[in-house]
């Protein structure tokens, strides 16, 4: 019996040896981590960890793997050798879901948060943070002009506004829009924001989506030292095909046998009249090739982070050098970013951040009205660029085109930008008592923008020879100050945690510009104002917010959770009866997979959310004060010979103007199974935009000038738009043995409708693009998509009289009857004829759906990650389409001309040469197409040496190094006929989004490949 007990005994003192108990807490660069999952890989022993992130594990043997994974991190394992304490820190995947944020003001519950890790980001040496953003983030649609500095739009969950649809930009709760002047390496984490309860917190702001950008802060440690570049090249081989020398110069034989006749030239081309012979001269000048370039790509960027428990410090510098692949075109910036903070007691601390950056951008020169590649296309193929002897070659009055020599405008004009700009706050954070604290921070948003624009004096062996020197000068300074005060509460007891806060926000802006205009024949070797000719004209525009908020929040034993907001802004950009709006928000979460009756062993997180609330606008423009009419010098007159100033107003004063509102609900879930292993997420949003601030067009009889095409404009509160969509994310994480690799995909289909437009409830023409088109490009319509196209619908070419005779009987009682050859027109309203009526929407340029797919891979130091994008559904509005095969005068085109109709019988889809505007290239849907695209962003391959090899090779000085290639926008899956499906967004004068999917011909994003090297000391 004694052999039995002392059996058992020592069973149960080696189960007790080889099975232990371990303690820790779970945590990310942030702090604790409530909800993480541990467990033992193979059993169902886990545990998920408290409030504080700590968790108590028994039974563990030695030797065993255990796992600790988080909804939104990497999951990590760790080979377990008898600890008793063991904490792990976890890393956040690349995109992430999340629901508990940190905003401005407080913690923020129940929202679906997209998070991209700024380390990843640091490896993309793009110009700005949108294009390292797409495809990356649920819900948000990136579109960025190919020309290095242009513009990005940002859209997210579609189009909410039918003006400024920009994003609020926060940088360390600074708000900005200078996001071209943040070097991506600099970046610790974004955050974006896209329902009712995180937006509702930013009120007027938060209308369009807001994105949160952390940089970089110290580290308790010693110093480190990082170091990442990268150097590439840009190229773009795609061509449009266009008639050469030889089959231009027989076009433009047939175009002389219709000279004099109805429909031909008044005159034939005397290039071709006066010497039958003319062959070209050996001359056939491939234009594209002559813009086209090989460009380069050159990014540096280091890090130095480090501090102690009581001082912390982090102070980045970056360089980015891009060419353009069309010649005279690049982007330059330099960065230097200072984020300090220290700890002055157990109560108080201190900080403060800064973000300075210069970029400077050349881009590509208009010229006639016309856009860069208008001219390219359209020049003769058999005039020379140029030669140092003959200057720039050009046509003359002999040629029947009036195209000019585009690598003469890049040559001889200049269209610089620099823009600088500081972001920077100080701040002071004092713990008043256990969970209650206060914050007052300090924070200055400056730019400068400098842009100067010459059309130097040149001569061209054609027509356009030029003695004039123009210089013009914009000079633009804003400011923006924000002082914000929080008290916040954050306490958990118990099962109850509860947070609160109460703020004071003033904000202060102040925006002068100044332009500078001069011409002169003394030099163009001096871009500088000075002459008798040189006129000024300055204004400056004042603006105030000032705001107070109270955000809460409640959670009861990590299951169920409410939270709400209510914030009040007062701007200055409305009447005082019109100034102030209160914006509300509500949100509720439930996580079902924390309850004692949930049992499921492969679904270890499933929690349901919900959000509704309001947010405005308050965007009118460049021009801020809207509801005060102004008084100009616009109108000068002469009077006894004498040219004296004229006064008329300036803008058309709306003093009923008001806040645009919007109210915004979200409804969905987010869930793990298989210890997070495989996670999703979807949601179902909704908002509708009411009181919808536009300009509206005004008839000439209004007395105020306005620009050549539009005229005179008003803003006014004219519609409703609502969106509706979802968004699915899906990740799966495998994280087992040396091989371990990672998916996430995102789908989001959001689909907008124009509700209400005013009281008369009549369409709004928009986007305009005078020459070549007379025409409005798009339009506002009740029932419609915004900014659809309105047009006529083509269906083929008439081929004989006959074929006109059948479908438009009444053909006969128009001014210009339709011919043989020209457009078939649908005759929408049934009249016998073609006209203005007939029109009908041709196309929408909002996306049916977009979606990414990331894939990344790590195994014995070699990383992969690949990265596709895509949009589907899509229309585009091809002015090329004009360009290649307008037909009514004697430039150049694409070769699909020679297949156009030329005699009765002709069956073809490309018209006759009409000469002059005609109807036949009037808007229409010849020129929409569908933009829908797969596109492979990126792929990466890189290696990190192993840390023997590293420091042995260092002597432990170097703790990391890894060499990268990299490709950009290698590969693109589309139907578009022209060079890039990707088109970017088209803006008005007053700097408004004017319409979406009009392709001007702007520069495509070239095929990037860059190696690239990261150091860590």
């Amino acid at each position: 019996m004694l052999k039995k007990l002392s059996f058992v005994l020592l069973l149960l003192l080696s189960a007790q040896m080889i099975s232990q108990e371990i303690t820790g807490t779970v945590s990310d660069a942030d702090g604790p981590l409530p909800g993480a999952s541990v467990f033992v890989e193979g059993t169902s022993n886990g545990v998920v960890t408290d409030f504080d992130g700590r968790y108590s594990l028994k039974g563990v043997s030695n030797g065993a793997t255990i796992i600790f994974s988080y909804v939104g991190y990497s999951r990590q394992e760790i080979n377990y050798t008898n600890q008793t304490v063991l904490n792990v820190t976890l890393q956040r995947d690349l995109v992430s879901l999340d629901e508990v944020v940190l905003v401005s003001y407080g913690k923020q519950r129940n929202t679906p948060v997209s998070v991209v890790d700024g380390e990843e980001l640091s490896e993309f040496p793009t110009t700005d943070i949108g294009q390292a953003l797409q495809g990356r983030a649920a819900g948000v649609t990136i579109t960025n002009g190919g020309s290095p500095g242009s513009q990005t739009l940002i859209q997210i969950r579609g189009v909410n506004t039918f003006g400024d649809g920009t994003p609020l930009f926060v940088v360390d709760g600074v708000f900005t829009n200078s996001i071209n002047s943040i070097d991506l390496a600099s970046i610790e984490k974004i955050d974006v924001l896209k329902d009712a309860a995180s937006l509702s917190v930013y009120g007027s702001r938060g209308t369009n989506g807001v994105i949160l950008i952390t940089t970089k802060k110290g580290k308790v440690g010693n110093a480190s030292f990082t170091v990442n570049a990268s150097s590439g090249v840009q190229e773009f081989n795609d061509r449009y095909d266009v008639l050469n020398t030889q089959q231009y110069i027989q076009f433009l034989r047939e175009v002389n046998a219709l000279a004099g006749q109805q429909g031909g030239p008044d005159f034939p081309v005397d290039r071709i009249n006066l010497d039958p012979n003319f062959n070209g001269n050996g001359v056939d000048t491939n234009w594209q090739d002559a813009y086209f370039r090989q460009a380069p790509i050159n990014n540096i960027s280091a890090n130095v982070n480090g501090g102690s428990e009581k001082a912390r410090y982090n102070v980045g510098f970056s360089r980015l050098d891009q060419q353009g692949i069309f010649i005279d075109t690049g982007f330059s910036r330099t960065t230097l970013n200072i984020n300090t903070d220290a700890k002055i007691s157990e109560w108080l601390d201190i900080g403060q951040t800064l973000s300075l950056g210069h970029n400077r951008t050349v881009s590509p020169e208009r010229d006639g009205g016309r856009d860069p590649f208008q001219n390219i296309l359209g020049m003769a193929p058999y005039i020379e660029v140029g030669n140092p002897v003959d200057g720039f070659g050009g046509t003359t009055e002999l040629d029947l085109n009036d195209s000019r020599n585009q690598i003469r405008i890049q040559n001889s004009q200049d269209n610089l930008t620099r823009f600088s700009s500081a972001i920077g706050s100080v701040f002071v954070n004092a713990k008043i008592f256990d969970g209650l604290s206060f914050r007052s921070q300090f924070g200055l948003n400056a730019s400068l923008l400098l842009q100067d624009n010459e059309r130097r004096a040149f001569a061209e062996l054609g027509t356009f020879a030029n003695p004039i020197n123009f210089v013009d000068k914009i000079r633009q300074t804003t400011t923006q100050t924000i002082f914000t005060n929080t008290l916040a509460f954050d306490k958990d007891f118990g099962k109850h945690s509860v947070n609160a806060s109460a703020v004071l926000e003033q904000t202060q802006i102040n925006f002068e510009s100044g332009l500078l205009s001069d011409n002169q024949e003394i030099s163009s070797e001096i871009p500088e104002i000075f002459s008798p000719n040189a006129s000024s004209l300055s204004f400056s525009v004042p603006e105030n917010l000032n705001s107070v908020l109270f955000l809460a929040g409640y959670e009861f034993d990590n299951r169920y959770s409410i939270s709400g907001s209510g914030r009040r802004d007062t701007s200055s950009r409305f009447s005082p009866e019109n100034a102030s709006q209160w914006f509300f928000s509500g949100a509720f979460g439930y996580d079902i997979s924390n309850e004692k009756w949930f049992d499921i062993d492969f679904i270890n997180s499933f929690k349901f959310r919900g959000s509704y609330g309001e947010t405005g606008n308050n965007r009118t423009g460049n021009v801020v004060n809207q509801f005060l009419p102004t008084l100009g010098l616009n109108l000068p007159t002469v009077l006894n010979d004498v040219v004296v100033p004229g006064i008329s107003p300036n803008n058309a004063a709306n003093p009923d103007l008001r806040w645009e509102t919007q109210i915004k609900q979200n409804y969905g879930f987010s869930s793990g199974f298989l210890y997070d292993q495989i996670q999703f997420s979807m949601d179902y949003f909704k908002n509708r935009s009411e009181d919808l601030l536009i300009p509206v067009e005004l008839p000439s009889s209004a007395g105020i000038p306005g620009n050549s095409q539009t005229g005179a404009t008003v803003i006014r509160n004219v519609g409703i738009v609502d969106v509706e969509g979802l968004e699915l994310t899906l990740g799966y994480n495998d994280y087992k043995g040396e091989f371990k690799w990672n998916f996430w995909a995102n789908v989001t289909r959001a689909e907008a409708r124009v509700e209400r437009l005013g009281l008369a409830g009549e369409p709004i023409e928009r986007a305009r693009l005078n020459p070549p088109f007379a025409s409005a490009l798009n339009r506002l319509a009740v029932g419609e998509a915004p900014f659809h196209f309105f047009g006529l619908v083509a269906d083929g070419v008439y081929s004989t009289q006959a074929e006109i005779d059948e479908a438009l009987p009444n053909n006969g009682n128009t001014a210009v009857p339709v011919q043989p050859g020209d457009v078939r027109y649908r005759d929408i309203n049934g009249d016998g004829l073609i006209d203005l009526d007939d029109r009908a929407v041709i196309g929408n340029p909002n996306p049916d759906f977009t979606y990414a797919v990331n894939l990344r891979a790590d195994y014995r130091g070699w990383d992969f990650d690949v990265l596709f994008n895509g949009v589907q559904g899509v229309d585009i509005l091809n002015s090329n389409v004009f360009y290649l095969e307008g037909l009514d005068n004697g430039l150049n085109y694409g070769t699909q001309v020679l297949r156009r109709w030329q005699n009765p019988g002709d069956i073809t889809d490309i018209p006759r040469f009409r000469f002059g505007n005609n109807i036949n290239n009037e808007i229409s849907s010849r020129y929409i197409e569908d933009g829908s695209f797969l596109r492979l962003r990126n792929v990466t391959v890189g290696y990190t040496f192993p840390n023997t090899m590293v420091n042995k090779s260092g002597n432990g000085f170097l703790k990391k190094f890894r060499v990268y290639a990299q490709g950009q926008n290698l590969l693109t899956f589309t139907n578009y006929s022209g060079l890039d499906p990707e088109v970017a967004p088209f803006y008005n004068a007053a700097g408004l989004v004017d319409g979406l999917g009009i392709d001007r011909s702007a520069q495509p994003r070239p095929i990037t490949v860059v190696t690239g090297i990261q150091l860590e000391f």
